[in-house]
């Protein structure tokens, strides 16, 4: 029970970030210069400085997947049966093989450049590797938007809160996962309108740290 109490805190408290990420995928909807008008201004209020984003993002996301992995350990070890809606655990468990690569290639990778990523960013992968990299915005924008309601739900629930009837809920989470889709299909559809200016500076940046994937732009 103190591992759930765990991981739901750890939960909400990423929660707030998945949100403002969230927000700015659906951002994507409006085009490149309102998402990154929306970048810039949310990243004011969960990075402003390094150690602050360690606080509100790294850490939470560190403890609840540690968190979640050891549930998943336990509960196939006992034989336990899963108590979660089936849309939350299938969510989790496409942000749980994402999320390594994901971090890697939008917040590390980028950090070794000169600037942080931005929209031109995402519109060089997706004009690289559209068969990819499409259904793979549109799959985590899902995946992030499902686990975010339903998580929070759950976590509210274990922590004593009175949590919402699972009809709501599960309405909520499907409109959250259509906001961030649209938002996903708006990024990937104005990628060719994207700035260019920055791309030689993303292929460099890809060439040396993600060879597995040889840019051809």
């Amino acid at each position: 029970m103190a591992l759930a109490r765990v991981q739901a805190i750890s939960g909400l408290a990423f929660a707030f970030f998945l949100t403002l990420h969230l927000a700015t995928t659906i951002s994507g909807v409006a085009g490149p210069a309102v998402y990154d008008d929306v970048l810039t201004t949310l990243r004011r209020v969960y990075r402003p400085t390094l150690a602050l984003e360690l606080a509100l993002v790294g850490t939470p996301a560190v403890v609840h997947v540690g968190c979640a992995i050891a549930q998943i350990v336990r509960r196939r070890r006992r034989g336990w049966a899963a108590r979660t809606p089936l849309a939350h655990r299938v969510a989790g468990y496409v942000l749980l093989a994402a999320i390594g690569g994901h971090v890697y290639a939008t917040r590390i990778v980028p950090a070794l450049g000169n600037d942080p990523a931005d929209y031109a960013y995402l519109a060089y992968s997706l004009l690289n590797w559209p068969l990819f990299m499409r259904p793979y915005y549109v799959l985590l924008a899902a995946a992030g938007a499902t686990h975010l309601v339903f998580g929070t739900a759950i976590a509210l629930r274990i922590l004593g809160r009175r949590g919402s009837p699972r009809r709501p809920v599960a309405f909520a989470a499907g409109v959250a996962a259509g906001l961030g889709v649209a938002g996903a299909i708006g990024i990937a559809w104005y990628a060719s309108d994207a700035s260019r200016v920055r791309f030689a500076e993303y292929r460099a940046l890809y060439e040396r740290y993600v060879p597995l994937l040889p840019p051809r732009l």
